[in-house]
């Protein structure tokens, strides 16, 4: 603030905030009251005449740097942005966010530490997305850091607020600060240090903002942060204690303590992933003579990624310590190394750590047949021109402690030197104690299992199912696996069997055994192997799925179908009752027939789940296509075994299943079938009803027939006459509205109907069909012209005889001795009968003579007839000879 002849305040801008602040402060504060423009006659007259003395050159400097075009915030903005800080209107992490505009704090870090002066007009490349921008001519951009220090003219101001403070005028000192604040130079931290000050008896809140903005402008100061993060925490404020020594870190990043407080403080908060990010941080800041601490923290961090399996992040802690501290090496540190080398199969690397930091030795061959012995402290580079070289022999002391030893084995097994590692394993499993190593024991056999090695394996595993401590399930899981792999069947069911005792639950033990026992023939004790208890255990499907296969090849059905059914239990609702089907056959899709299932259940008091509802566990190896080919395997053996309802069921159960939605019209047809052989016509009508909509071929229509012959109602009536006006003349629905004629009795409409379907196109179903509806007319109470109608019915079935052909002379004849036997016309009717017993039906006919014969039919209308007319020998002889079985 400058004063001027007048005795005004001038309005003074310079630049903004230092743009390295950080970004993640979260902090909420109290209200900010704004403090009025302080007028001249507040202010003594002592310090006007101080400052008015510097007021031309200075007024100026201030002035010219208005025009800077570098400054990202106008002093307004700063101001705005601190209001609604003290306001509450922002947390402090949104403020600094929003002060530093896009800085890259890793690198303001570093800038930090670097550079310790107290005036920071030091130029910073800067952009809002990068620290370099281009110019259009190819150049870079540079902007000003903005200042931070208050110009020589707002000094003197500044001392006579910090000098009133001294005094007890801390109204007086407050409003000056504020002015400071508010007109002059936002972003200089002497202010709101100041007022930090005056608020700390009173109003503790508030001087803590006043404290943060203070440490905010000026963040090269640890202590003070250190200082605000113990405030923090005294006010429960975790998160911004945290960010207070994210902020001490950043001005003293070799400082250990704040990192370890940090660290105490985020596993407090639960960010896990942030503490070991810090300390990642610590152990690449630290220098090589910290050698401790650098061994303690990628320990720490080693163990911690090995626990979540990270075993990069692991190796990348652990190179810290190889390459910046070689000589704090222990065999501890050797160890762990050695074990994230070999989960990485980086087994060259840590056949080099081996024989670098332990007694263990190797001998390459060189080119020139010369042998040259590798260990002790041979230098990186040295041990890196024999990665590629056939290792001669090798050979581990007594006194290589027994981890290192096995670790060793296991890199020459992986680095295919069996040879040499068929020498020394003798040597390990004969001295050393399987009772405590039997870890080591086994890491080993894997290793070899891996390779193919069954019988080396067995060495190693064998002494560790005998002990008292390894005796496990995982043990003699890989004894039976060592067993399989050397084709000897019986011993690896023993083994299995040992798994199965110790541990039933463990299904891949219980699968392989199933196999086995497949192998050998013996199926029920597969499937008893198989066996899960839906009650108490949580099912594997394709564990369900390998059993109802079996139950299927042992003929076993009753279980094979209950399996199956448990087995799409997992996708398909379970059908309570036949009420529930005509909520499935109505809806189109999946989700509405499950949603007007739900709604019927809701509607009728039933829960909508059921009840003890067995739990599957997430197995995606079962794949749709297996799974459809067992439903239609089950409908199959369900029509053979004329288990209709069943399959009914079972099918209609299918319609629920999102995991066969995209087989829906397959399962519908599947449902239209079951219908018909379960005699569902109610049901069975929905169905086909829509799949005339979908697929009007002469199938479908032939599947309504199918229907409505077995109809206990009239629906179809109404549905056909919705749909004869979008018909041709000529078509499948108008004989069937026809036929509905016929059978209802209005035989007019019925013969109207087939009269002009013949004139358009002749065939012999239609003059069949005519001439049984003349036949029928003739038969009425109250007809007249009975004889007309007789001979034009006869008429109509001698077309019919024509145009069948010589292929259905059978069938001819037998519906014209059908006709005539009808009519009294008993001489005919049996003429036409013999001839039928004495036709040479045709090839189709013989083919199917279980279906299509008649002569068993005719002969038993000959003995009718014959019986009407008290010819009982005749009639017997009919019998014997076409009936008798």
């Amino acid at each position: 603030m400058a004063i001027n002849e007048e005795n005004t305040i001038a309005p003074i801008i310079i630049e903004e905030l230092d743009e390295s602040a950080l970004n993640n402060l979260n902090v909420d504060m109290a209200e900010f009251v704004e403090a009025k423009a302080l007028d001249i006659e507040d202010i003594p007259q002592n310090v006007i005449s101080d400052v008015n003395s510097e007021q031309s050159n200075s007024a100026m400097d201030v002035t010219a740097e208005v025009e800077d075009h570098d400054i990202l915030l106008t002093a307004d903005e700063e101001d705005k942005l601190t209001k609604q800080f003290l306001n509450g209107e922002l947390t402090f992490s949104e403020y600094s966010s929003r002060m530093d505009q896009g800085v890259d704090l890793e690198n303001a870090e570093t800038d930090f530490s670097r550079n310790d002066y107290e005036n920071e007009e030091i130029e910073t490349i800067k952009t809002p997305h990068s620290k370099v921008s281009k110019s259009q001519s190819g150049g870079q951009v540079r902007y000003k850091r903005k200042k931070r220090t208050l110009p020589p003219v707002l000094q003197g101001l500044m001392g006579e607020a910090n000098l009133r403070f001294a005094r007890g005028d801390t109204e007086l000192a407050a409003q000056i600060c504020m002015e400071i604040i508010r007109q002059q130079v936002p972003s200089a931290p002497e202010p709101f240090h100041t007022l930090g000050m005056i608020y700390e008896a009173d109003q503790p809140e508030k001087s803590l903002q006043f404290a943060l903005i203070a440490a905010h402008l000026s963040p090269k100061d640890s202590d003070q942060w250190v200082r605000l993060a113990n405030m923090s925490l005294e006010s429960g404020n975790i998160k911004q204690a945290i960010t207070c020594y994210n902020r001490a870190i950043q001005a003293n990043p070799k400082d250990v303590n704040l990192y370890e407080t940090r660290a105490q403080l985020l596993e407090r908060n639960g960010d896990k992933r942030a503490l070991l990010k810090g300390f990642s941080k610590l152990v690449h800041q630290l220098e090589p003579e910290d050698g401790e601490h650098i061994i303690k923290y990628a320990k720490m961090l080693a163990k911690r990624y090995m626990e979540e399996n990270n075993n990069e992040q692991a190796l990348e802690a652990m190179e810290n310590i190889f390459s910046k501290c070689p000589n704090f090496i222990t065999l501890e540190e050797v160890n762990i190394m050695t074990e994230i080398l070999i989960a990485l199969k980086k087994f060259k690397r840590c056949l080099n750590i081996l024989t670098t930091y332990t007694s263990i030795w190797v001998k390459y061959k060189t080119t020139n047949d010369a042998v040259i012995k590798k260990s002790g402290n041979e230098k990186k580079e040295e041990l890196e021109d024999y990665n590629t070289r056939e290792i001669e022999c090798c050979g581990i002391p007594d006194d290589v402690v027994v981890d290192l030893k096995a670790k060793f084995l296991i890199t020459l097994v992986e680095l295919d030197q069996m040879k040499l590692a068929e020498q020394l394993l003798p040597k390990f499993y004969l001295c050393e104690n399987p009772e405590i190593s039997g870890d080591l024991f086994l890491d080993i056999a894997e290793a070899l299992m891996e390779k193919r090695e069954f019988e080396r394996s067995l060495m190693l595993l064998d002494p560790l199912v005998n002990s008292n401590n390894y005796s496990l399930a995982a043990v003699w899981l890989r004894h039976a696996e060592c067993w399989v792999g050397c084709k000897d069947l019986k011993k690896a069911i023993k083994s299995y069997e040992v798994v199965r005792n110790l541990s039933p639950q463990h299904l891949g033990a219980r699968t392989a055994l199933a196999k086995l026992y497949q192998l050998k023939g013996q199926y029920n004790k597969a499937i008893e192997v198989l066996n899960q208890d839906p009650e108490s255990d949580t099912l594997d499907p394709q564990v369900i799925y390998q059993r109802t296969l079996l139950l299927f090849k042992v003929k076993r059905y009753d279980e094979y179908f209950q399996s199956g059914m448990l087995l799409f239990s997992r996708h398909c609702a379970n059908i309570r009752g036949k009420v529930e089907l005509n909520t499935l056959t109505r809806a189109y899709v999946v989700r509405q027939r499950l949603d007007t299932l739900k709604l019927h259940r809701l509607s009728r008091g039933e829960k909508i789940e059921e009840d003890n509802a067995p739990s599957f566990l997430d197995n995606a190896e079962l794949s749709e296509k297996k799974e459809f080919f067992l439903l239609l395997q089950m409908c199959k053996l369900a029509y053979t075994l004329k288990r209709y309802g069943f399959l009914q069921r079972v099918c209609f159960s299918a319609l629920t299943s999102k995991r066969f939605e995209k087989r829906n019209s397959h399962i519908m047809f599947l449902c239209l079938l079951s219908c018909i052989y379960n005699n569902d016509s109610y049901h069975g009508y929905n169905i086909v009803r829509q799949l005339i909509r979908v697929c009007p071929r002469p199938n479908s229509w032939n599947l309504l027939n199918i229907i409505i012959q077995k109809a206990e109602d009239s629906r179809h009536n109404r549905f056909i006459m919705r749909l004869l006006g979008r018909e041709d003349v000529f078509s499948y629905l108008n004989i069937m509205h026809a036929n509905n004629c016929l059978v209802s009795g209005t035989y007019k409409y019925a013969l109207n109907d087939y009269i002009s379907l013949f004139k358009v196109i002749p065939s012999a179903l239609l003059a069949l069909l005519i001439g049984v509806t003349l036949l029928q007319m003739s038969c009425q109470k109250l007809s007249d012209k009975k004889n007309q109608l007789v001979i034009q019915a006869v008429a109509f079935l001698k077309k019919y005889s024509q145009l069948r052909g010589k292929d259905g002379e059978q069938e001819t004849y037998y519906n014209m001795g059908r006709a005539f036997h009808q009519v009294g016309l008993l001489s005919a009717a049996a003429h036409f009968y013999k001839l039928v017993l004495k036709s040479d039906p045709g090839d189709l006919v013989k083919q199917n003579s279980y279906l299509l014969d008649l002569k068993k039919e005719a002969a038993f209308n000959l003995h009718l007839i014959y019986l009407h007319s008290e010819n009982h020998l005749l009639a017997r002889m009919y019998l014997e000879n076409y009936i008798t079985v």
